[in-house]
């Protein structure tokens, strides 16, 4: 209860965060939809359509050699991230990031979830030398652990130019996000809300604002079923791959007229035939 009272205090001192905290507490009464049922389901749908990298990518058409981040850039963002007093996420799959952003030439990228920064490290190595590029990541602070000065340490200030980071929640911070692009988006990645209700409410808006051609990329859709009902209602490629016994999707946004409306639609599924099977 003492530990309830303390996050409820939280958000109270932070008007930035009370539309995240009122949708927080509906949620106690809506149906679970990310419990070990839904998870175990969700898990066993991306282990059946998992391929490699390069395979997924090219299935979802960016075909090409994949890419990796320099190694001297990893050992220095480590010793970067040593310094940080709090833990935070470990790094995801940042290779298949960087490959995205190069093999794609992204300029306008939105991320939610920064922590460290590993994702944000792997989107800006993959800007470095280009000109015109712009990465705007969301990112709330971790409640009561005190983490806001050590977000996106990993990043060395070289890297940073392009980096605008909102530190609110997505339920403030993605549409901000968005209009701070400035102008239709080339990537989006998404670390953020896991839940099944915080996909479903930021995978709208960020599909919304991809360009036609578009990739989101979506991190850890083993957790619960959104990102593979999301597939069925999608008239787009997909692929799944697989990374420290998770799972990331990436899907492309088609080029033709009228495709951004999938996401929010309910109408009925129609079916897709997954990438690399």
């Amino acid at each position: 209860m003492i530990e309830k009272f303390r996050t409820a205090l939280w958000f109270a001192q932070r008007p930035s965060h009370w539309a995240q905290a009122m949708e927080l507490g509906a949620r106690m009464f809506r149906p679970d939809r990310d419990g070990p049922v839904e998870a175990a389901k969700a898990r066993a749908w991306a282990g059946a359509r998992a391929v490699p990298v390069a395979e997924a990518l090219a299935a979802v058409g960016v075909p090409g050699a994949v890419p990796e981040i320099d190694r001297a850039l990893i050992a220095e963002a480590e010793e970067l991230g040593r310094k940080a007093a709090v833990a935070m996420g470990g790094p995801g799959d940042i290779n298949l990031l960087y490959a995205a952003v190069r093999l794609t030439g992204a300029r306008r990228v939105v991320e939610t979830g920064v922590a460290y920064g590993w994702s944000s490290l792997a989107i800006l190595s993959a800007f470095d030398g280009m000109e015109d590029r712009r990465l705007v990541s969301v990112d709330m602070p971790y409640p009561k652990m005190g983490n806001d000065a050590f977000v996106g340490i990993v990043v060395p200030e070289r890297l940073r130019a392009p980096w605008t980071i909102i530190r609110e929640p997505d339920r403030r911070g993605l549409k901000k996000a968005i209009r701070a692009a400035g102008g239709p988006l080339d990537l989006c990645h998404y670390d953020s809300d896991k839940s099944w209700y915080g996909r479903r409410y930021g995978f709208p808006l960020l599909w919304d604002a991809l360009a036609p051609g578009g990739l989101f990329v979506c991190d850890d859709i083993q957790d619960n079923m959104a990102f593979a009902e999301d597939m069925e209602r999608l008239r787009a490629p997909f692929a799944v791959t697989a990374y420290a016994n998770k799972f990331v999707g990436v899907v492309r946004k088609p080029g033709c007229a009228g495709g951004s409306k999938g996401l929010a639609s309910s109408a009925a599924a129609v079916a897709t035939t997954p990438a690399g099977k």
